[in-house]
């Protein structure tokens, strides 16, 4: 009988522990269709089609917005920073098409949300909701538009506009918004503008402040 040499004794075990894991193959693998156990489903960060988040790390967001379609609104449910459906009256506060913003209340929705407009002041300060001059969107009044007169675009409209180079510019103030569920937001509108100069690419400066 040829005795094997010691070059080949090592390889013995791993014949063997190879002999054994094929014959145990099969009930080692998860079960077809089976998620790998290092993937958690609810860990995966959500993505919406027209709205992206960055995040300050202080409890405030730039979201940007594309709003490029003249026929669909896209709308913002600020107590989850999501996307929503703004065709229907529910779960969204603020809208946004081309350079319109409207919100889900008033004419605009059974939501209640309110407005209220903060002249003089920086983001960074507020920090609590005003107790008064909250407004909602309404009717079209006496304008040169057939337009809702919306809480973003009456009397101080969220914009200035230069005739000159039909570019728009957010003006410096600051919005706080109660929305359908009764929580206070502060909102500034940042640019109409990507870093190419695509409009209505809204971008929007926003987070939660205290009830007053």
């Amino acid at each position: 009988m040829r005795v094997p040499s010691s070059r080949s004794l090592p390889l013995l075990p791993c014949l063997l522990l190879a002999g054994w894991m094929a014959a145990c193959g099969p009930d080692l693998l998860p079960d077809p269709g089976e998620p790998p156990d290092n993937e958690d489903p609810g860990e995966q960060v959500p993505q919406d089609p027209n709205v992206k988040h960055v995040d300050h790390g202080d409890g405030t967001f730039t979201t940007t917005v594309d709003a490029t379609s003249s026929e669909v609104w896209i709308g913002l449910d600020l107590d989850q920073g999501r996307q929503a459906d703004a065709a229907q009256d529910m779960k969204w506060d603020v809208a946004f098409q081309r350079f319109h913003i409207r919100t889900r209340g008033g004419v605009n929705g059974g939501g209640g949300v309110q407005v209220a407009l903060l002249t003089g002041v920086d983001f960074a300060q507020v920090q609590q909701a005003p107790a008064t001059g909250y407004v909602t969107d309404a009717e079209d009044g006496d304008d040169e538009n057939t337009q809702p007169d919306t809480a973003f675009e009456a009397g101080e409209n969220w914009y200035s506009y230069d005739p000159r180079t039909h570019l728009l510019t957010p003006r410096s103030q600051v919005y706080v918004l109660r929305t359908d569920e009764g929580a206070f937001f502060k909102i500034q509108i940042v640019s109409y503008y990507d870093a190419v100069g695509t409009p209505a690419m809204m971008q929007v400066r926003w987070g939660r402040v205290q009830p007053s």
